[in-house]
């Protein structure tokens, strides 16, 4: 039994040394910054993993602890492991600080297109100092989606993005929503990545690969001699 343990062991610390670590790295967008290490005895088999970081990480402004970044590798080099950003959320602490008793939550959810074709969904969460109407509700969210809309389709995918976690959107979204009906806070609790156009071009580029076609040798004819 003893020496059935070992040769386990041993077995799980070849597997181990076997591996190669790839350090994971974020897109442009975020200056391509190294954000963690991932272990895989092929680089394959790191495709498709998702790395979570903070802007606080990637910018060192402290007050941005609480949002929380998702980038999903799609490419490998060497040792390096390239991502993509597929989405934000916000820590459910910093959410349940934001709403208090008495006051009313306003949550827009809506799906927006970027310039450069990119699909994404946003969730935009809204305080009022008080309770309001239902009306008024249904004024916010409106509002906010025209706005955020609008943005998108003048906006790269990078820009808009990067506007979305900027301090200026809450601010620029207070500013438009003032007229009807001033409020406490807002903030883009939430984002998500619907579609790359890049994998439309994936799609195309394999419907146009020519089909082989197997043709049989013609037969020889004989010949009268």
């Amino acid at each position: 039994m003893a020496g059935k343990r070992d040769r386990s062991a041993r077995k799980v610390r070849d597997k181990w040394r076997s591996k190669v670590w790839y350090t994971i790295i974020t897109p442009e967008t975020f200056s391509s910054k190294e954000i963690g290490m991932t272990p895989a005895d092929e680089p394959e088999k790191v495709i498709g993993r998702i790395a979570e970081s903070t802007l606080y990480d990637l910018t060192g402004n402290f007050k941005k602890m609480h949002v929380k970044l998702y980038f999903k590798i799609n490419r490998v080099q060497g040792t390096n492991a390239y991502t993509r950003f597929t989405g934000h959320d916000m820590t459910t602490d910093y959410i349940r600080r934001m709403i208090r008793r008495r006051r009313s939550r306003i949550d827009a959810i809506f799906n927006v297109d970027t310039s450069d074709g990119y699909r994404m969904r946003v969730k935009v969460l809204t305080v009022p100092d008080r309770r309001i109407k239902s009306s008024i509700k249904t004024e916010i969210r409106k509002k906010i989606q025209e706005y955020l809309t609008e943005k998108a389709h003048s906006m790269t995918f990078s820009e808009y993005v990067k506007y979305l976690l900027a301090d200026e959107t809450p601010r620029d979204l207070s500013k438009v929503l003032k007229p009807i009906y001033p409020v406490k806070r807002i903030e883009i609790r939430k984002s998500e990545v619907l579609y790359f156009p890049e994998e439309k071009i994936v799609e195309l580029v394999r419907e146009d690969e020519p089909e082989e076609i197997e043709v049989e040798p013609a037969q020889e004819e004989s010949v009268a001699s």
